[in-house]
């Protein structure tokens, strides 16, 4: 049941992913890396200004991604090679009894809607 239910969330990302490739024009891998490595990073800077009621982080953030995008000649051989490593990385918990597409659901879509709800109770739902 554990792994249908992973599985499941995979193949709905994964349509989601394709979709938004056929939408966009940009690769599968691109489209995961901007994604995952640029919008929510990015959407999380939004949310730690709004605790800290400065813009700050996302001004570094966005000086960041800029340097990054001036700096690699090619961004669909960057996107690549950032996805192939994503890949490589999330293999290496095989070794413990997961495999891609548990560790691809908790890493890429758990953990950071986990981070998502702390930043926007945070953010949003202060105690009074």
């Amino acid at each position: 049941m554990y792994e249908a239910i992973m599985e499941f969330l995979f193949e709905i990302t994964y349509d989601f992913l394709k979709f938004l490739e056929k939408l966009t024009g940009f690769s599968y891998k691109e489209i995961n890396i901007i994604i995952w490595f640029f919008l929510i990073p990015f959407t999380w800077m939004f949310l730690l200004d709004k605790i800290v009621k400065k813009s700050y982080f996302k001004i570094v953030f966005v000086l960041i991604v800029l340097i990054i995008l001036i700096a690699i000649p090619d961004f669909e051989n960057f996107a690549n090679w950032v996805f192939n490593s994503s890949v490589d990385f999330l293999n290496l918990f095989n070794n413990i009894g997961s495999n891609y597409k548990i560790s691809s659901v908790v890493i890429c879509l758990f953990i950071p809607t986990l981070i998502y709800g702390l930043l926007i109770r945070k953010a949003y739902f202060k105690k009074r």
